[in-house]
């Protein structure tokens, strides 16, 4: 009977399907399975936080089938995953510094770059770096991101996660990567590091 606690349409609405997570919520679901995995094998405990003892530089997630190619989700996806690492308390280098800031009277002020010549320093020194690659699927893009311990390329955690290939996502990967090299990344010694990071024990 209409209206009766058996009525169709009264108190058997079916709730809206939950949105799929966006760029925010994949790249902090990394960091967070990144961290849980990196954390005892880096010594970093509780209650006090090393993770700032950590030089950690992000790079750009490459395409699985072409590892010298990206697009605009993946470097979006790098600058997510940079905010995520510095939100758990890392020490996130900025690589695209340039030497100096770039005045335009009709773009504004910049002082990030991709041109290597205009870097403020060709070579930078980390103690962690992030890689990752991502695969295109029909209905997804999947991630696959790893910390790699600079000081003896040993992986210290590896994580994946999806991003649903909605418009958005395939407009930005139809944009076409950048072609030139980014700096590269110099390895340090433990002693080295030790140094730089207390020179108040020299």
């Amino acid at each position: 009977m209409p209206g009766g606690p058996s009525g169709i349409g009264h108190g058997h609405r079916q709730k809206p399907a939950a949105p799929p997570p966006r760029y925010p919520e994949v790249a902090m679901a990394l960091a967070d399975d990144l961290d849980r995995q990196a954390a005892p094998r880096l010594g970093i405990g509780f209650p006090d936080n090393s993770r700032g003892l950590y030089w950690v530089v992000v790079t750009v997630p490459a395409q699985e089938d072409n590892l010298e190619a990206s697009s605009g989700l993946g470097r979006l996806m790098a600058q997510e995953l940079s905010c995520a690492l510095v939100a758990k308390g890392y020490n996130v280098q900025e690589i695209r510094k340039a030497s100096e800031i770039v005045y335009d009277r009709n773009q504004g002020e910049f002082i990030l770059t991709r041109d290597t010549r205009a870097l403020a320093r060709r070579h930078v020194t980390a103690t962690l770096v992030v890689a990752a690659t991502y695969t295109v699927l029909p209905g997804e893009v999947r991630f696959n991101v790893e910390v790699m311990d600079a000081r003896n390329n040993n992986i210290v955690a590896m994580s994946s996660r999806s991003l649903a290939k909605t418009q958005e996502v395939a407009a930005l990967l139809g944009r076409s990567g950048l072609s030139a090299v980014g700096p590269t990344v110099s390895t340090v010694d433990t002693a080295s590091f030790q140094r730089e990071l207390f020179p108040y024990l020299r």
